[in-house]
């Protein structure tokens, strides 16, 4: 009777181990990451209306470029691994929409974290679903860092009402864990990452995206009007290079 007994307590005991790390998995992760691009797993920058790559320097884009229903792609100095530009393709127009599905999840998503200053800078931020008052997020100076505390599978996410603004030189870093496939930034307007900083996450602007000279981003591109690369840029889509 008493090993009946003992049986029982482990069973249960073991029902409630897992309910905790389900649970604590859960709270760190608020999308499905697999599945929230839908066609634009393989895709590192989609626009809808233009694509610009400036300037005489050769650009380095690691991932499919598409747009659609826009045509307007422009400049040729562009390598990169797994790269293919798709103008108005069955994958571009899938893209365009499944893109625009993921911009409304992200943006529909609770705050899990108001922030009182809207500066990312010298900050070391957690898992969570982050916004501000203002509606607005900046990284003016020095380093933005996430941290993951051991969970490579814990998510960090930007909503804005309206813009994203990295300064020059600035940097974001990864550390206990933290996947640059796991950051995700939603923009109501658009974002303007400047002159030689670096980038970490899944960038949704609802406007345009401007990428500032030798500025490089590990994640992707995503704009519904246009997006911008200003010289000697460097986009790696998260894995596939």
């Amino acid at each position: 009777m008493m090993h009946f007994i003992s049986l029982i307590r482990a069973s249960l005991m073991a029902v409630i181990i897992a309910f905790i790390v389900s649970s604590s998995d859960a709270a760190t992760q608020y999308v499905d990451g697999a599945t929230i691009f839908g066609s634009c797993a393989d895709v590192a920058i989609q626009a809808s209306t233009a694509i610009s790559f400036n300037g005489v320097e050769t650009h380095v884009v690691c991932g499919d470029v598409c747009i659609s229903p826009g045509t307007s792609m422009t400049g040729i100095s562009v390598l990169g691994e797994n790269y293919t530009k798709q103008v108005n393709t069955e994958l571009a127009m899938n893209c365009a929409s499944d893109a625009l599905t993921a911009y409304g999840s992200l943006k529909g998503l609770n705050c899990t974290n108001l922030l009182a200053d809207s500066d990312l800078s010298g900050v070391t931020l957690s898992p969570g679903v982050y916004c501000t008052g203002s509606g607005v997020f900046t990284l003016k100076a020095t380093n933005l860092t996430l941290d993951a505390q051991g969970d490579s599978n814990a998510q960090f996410i930007f909503q804005m009402a309206t813009t994203l603004i990295t300064s020059v030189n600035t940097n974001m870093i990864l550390v206990n864990g933290a996947q640059s496939n796991n950051a995700y930034w939603q923009v109501g307007s658009s974002a303007t990452l400047g002159d030689n900083s670096y980038f970490i996450g899944q960038l949704l602007a609802y406007a345009s995206i401007t990428v500032g000279p030798t500025a490089n981003v590990t994640g992707r591109l995503f704009a519904q009007a246009a997006v911008t690369c200003s010289g000697a840029n460097a986009i790696n889509l998260s894995g596939l290079c």
